[in-house]
Parts: structure tokens; C-alpha cells; sequence
């Protein structure tokens, strides 16, 4: 990897969202998304046009507890004041938590060697107000234990065509290293830890989930959707906003 150009620092941060208002990370034109609202806020504290790399591309509507960016600046004043500025600028539903100097081979996605997401599911009859924009209210009853079988299935190196579509090329072989399933009074948490995932895996993974809670599908259903690598076995995404990136390993 090349490093950075004389006269720059390459920063790593940690960003916290709630991504209900935004289309997702990544840039886009005329639409209000992580990436623009980190860029925009670089750009008008140090006067540069900044360039931030994510280490996922969270789709809009899910949330991230622990993002980790990158970006090259110029900025010649301490890394302290530049956080707290950025803070300043940014809406109350973006943060950055952390901001350290990252060495010069750093790279926000290809140096993560895992990602950790967790969805949250409330399973009670009552929605409730307070908890609506970060869990999934499912009123029907689930059997978590049932969930969680069926999940052991993904743990290892699989071809995931059958959950999702490739974020850049066209392999969809992921690892997975962990995936649980946790009940904890009405809520059900699902987390699942990988070295990359496709896009909406996940929360495709918990539609599937969803069948098997209701019994709608048997565990082992969800290994023979596995092995048959073709999207349409599986069900639609779960909703977004149960999801959240927790964090990011390097």
C-alpha cells in the first residue's frame, strides 16, 4: 500500500450513528449519508476536501456503535482539536467517539480482519415507543433456541450466494467465526461476527432466522438454504433498524 503524501496524517476514527436519516454510509448525490455528513464536516473545519474510507457500508437505516473510518489530512493542529470541532459540526445522531493517528499502511476495510454486527429483535405483543427505532418489534412468539441452532450452520467458511449479493467483485465466500442467538427477557439478540459480510446478509440471515422461530422452517432449513447458493431460497431482509455495527477488529 502507498503511504500517505508529504505534509499528511492519516487519521483513524471510531464513529457512532443512528442511521434512520441517512441512505446508508457510503456517498451519494443529493442524499443525506454518513459518509457526506463525516466529509462535509472534515471539509468545512480544515478547508480541504477529505476523502473518508469506511470499514463497512452500512445500508440506510442501520445503525453503528463502533464504524471505523480513515481519511488524509493537512490539518495542522492537534488531532484533540480536530475531533472536537468535527463533534461540533456534526448532527446529534452522528458522533465520533475516537480519533488517533493511524500508521501509514492503515486501511479502514482492508486492514479489518472481522466485523461484528448484532440485531435486535423485541419480541413481546406491545410495540414499544422508546425502543422502536433500534429493535425490530415482532409481536408473534419466537423460539430463540430454535434460532439459535439453525445458525450454527453459517459458523466457517461458506459460499453465502444463498444470503446476500458481493459489496465488490463477484465472490460470495465469506468466514464466519461466530453467530449466536440470545434471548434476555423479550428481547432476542442475534450477533454474527465475520471477516466480511454481503450486502444485507445479515439481516437477510434473520428473515431466514424469523421463519425458523415460528416454525414456519426447521433448523436444518437453513443449512440446506445455505448449500443451495441461490438468493431466492432464503426470505427478505429483516427491517434495518435492528441492525448495528458494533465493531470492527483489526
Amino acid at each position: 500500500m502507498r503511504g500517505t503524501v508529504a505534509g499528511t496524517r492519516k487519521v483513524k476514527a471510531v464513529v457512532e450513528y443512528d442511521g434512520t436519516a441517512y441512505a446508508g454510509f457510503q456517498q451519494q448525490p443529493n442524499i443525506a449519508t454518513i459518509q457526506g455528513e463525516l466529509e462535509r464536516a472534515l471539509a468545512e473545519v480544515t478547508q480541504e476536501a477529505t476523502k473518508v474510507v469506511g470499514a463497512g457500508r452500512t445500508d440506510a437505516g442501520v445503525h453503528a456503535g463502533g464504524q471505523v473510518i480513515h481519511f488524509l489530512t493537512g490539518w495542522k493542529r492537534s488531532l484533540e482539536e480536530l475531533h472536537r470541532a468535527c463533534n461540533a459540526l456534526l448532527s446529534a445522531d452522528i458522533a465520533i467517539k475516537e480519533m488517533t493517528m493511524a500508521p501509514p499502511d492503515f486501511h479502514a476495510r482492508f486492514s479489518a480482519v472481522t466485523r461484528e454486527y448484532r440485531y435486535t429483535i423485541l419480541n413481546q405483543r406491545i410495540r414499544s415507543p422508546l425502543e422502536g427505532r433500534y429493535a425490530y418489534h415482532h409481536w408473534q412468539p419466537l423460539d430463540a433456541e430454535a434460532m439459535g441452532e439453525a445458525l450454527q450452520c453459517l459458523v466457517g467458511t461458506h459460499d453465502f450466494a444463498s444470503f446476500g449479493q458481493p459489496t465488490q467483485g463477484d465472490s460470495t465466500v465469506r468466514n464466519a467465526v461466530h453467530a449466536s442467538c440470545v434471548r434476555q427477557g423479550s428481547r432476542i439478540y442475534i450477533d454474527l461476527t465475520a471477516n466480511a459480510f454481503l450486502r444485507h446478509m445479515v439481516r437477510t440471515v434473520v428473515g431466514t432466522l424469523l421463519l425458523v422461530g415460528r416454525s414456519m422452517r426447521c433448523p436444518e432449513d437453513v443449512k440446506t438454504i445455505l448449500e443451495a447458493k441461490d438468493r431466492s431460497q432464503a426470505a427478505p431482509p429483516a427491517p434495518p433498524h435492528g441492525l448495528c455495527l458494533v465493531r470492527v477488529n483489526y
